[in-house]
């Protein structure tokens, strides 16, 4: 094989035919096309858009917090009241209604209306514009405690302004925290005594723990501190056996007896005569 034909041949290597020499290779060489950028102008325009809003809100932030934050002008009550004064809670809110919307302070009229004795809870809304809703949970009484209180349904004491009807209710005495103790004993000697038709019209603890009862007929009735209802049972027992029949001659029961009961009559007197 001759020099010429070995060198236009095939190469074993990569079985591509040799070039020859001083020849340009043929490539499709394209010229990579670069498309000229964008400015976007979006980010552009947000900060104009940002920039306007702000200055119109500054020139224009007097109106706007009028419009928003409009003093209180209606005031509903969301249920209605029996013992707390509606002209008291209107005169305590009306001090706060012109701070406006946003700026009322809500705890601050919550805690002057439960400052109120008949008021348990207070819960106040604000109802955007200009309108606060009030929600009254009342105490509710159920004995008088002492002289100047009044127990609710909890055996809690609160002190409020007494009516005609809160002298109506059954007297509570006893010690200073044990309003609750003495409301409970109170229940369960009422419902003992359901049976025989009497209602106990007072109930009092000592404070060495002894009981005594007056009943709306006024008969009194002492229990003492041990076997509390053991007594009590005895005592309707034997009311319902004899003492119903001479109930407007008793003025007293003494149960302080381990089996027995003492019993002590009106004192009748002569006519003519006068007892001071």
């Amino acid at each position: 094989m001759s020099k010429a034909t070995q060198q236009q041949g095939f190469s074993a290597h990569g079985g591509m035919r040799d070039i020859p020499r001083g020849a340009v290779p043929l490539q499709k060489q394209q010229a990579e096309k670069k498309t000229p950028g964008r400015k976007s102008h979006a980010g552009i325009l947000l900060v104009v858009l940002m920039l306007s809003v702000a200055v119109l809100v500054g020139q224009n932030s007097a109106k706007i917090n009028a419009y928003v934050n409009k003093p209180i002008r209606v005031v509903k009550m969301a249920n209605e009241l029996q013992r707390a004064n509606e002209g008291h809670i209107r005169a305590a809110l009306a001090a706060h209604l012109n701070a406006g919307f946003f700026a009322l302070d809500v705890q601050a009229i919550k805690a002057q209306l439960e400052a109120d004795p008949w008021i348990e809870k207070a819960v106040i809304t604000r109802i955007w514009p200009d309108t606060l809703s009030v929600g009254i949970t009342e105490e509710i009484a159920i004995a008088r405690w002492g002289d100047q209180h009044l127990l609710n349904q909890y055996g809690e004491s609160f002190a409020p302004e007494l009516q005609s009807d809160d002298l109506t209710l059954p007297l509570l005495r006893g010690p200073e925290g044990f309003e609750r103790k003495v409301m409970e004993q109170y229940q369960v000697f009422s419902q003992k005594l359901s049976e025989t038709g009497l209602r106990v019209r007072e109930i009092a603890l000592s404070d060495r723990g002894s009981w005594t009862l007056r009943m709306e007929n006024d008969m009194q009735v002492s229990i003492g501190r041990n076997d509390v209802m053991e007594r009590m049972e005895r005592f309707v027992t034997f009311y319902s056996r004899h003492l119903y029949t001479q109930l407007a001659e008793i003025e007293a029961v003494d149960l302080r007896y381990s089996n027995g009961i003492s019993i002590r009559n009106k004192t009748v007197m002569p006519a003519g005569v006068a007892s001071k």
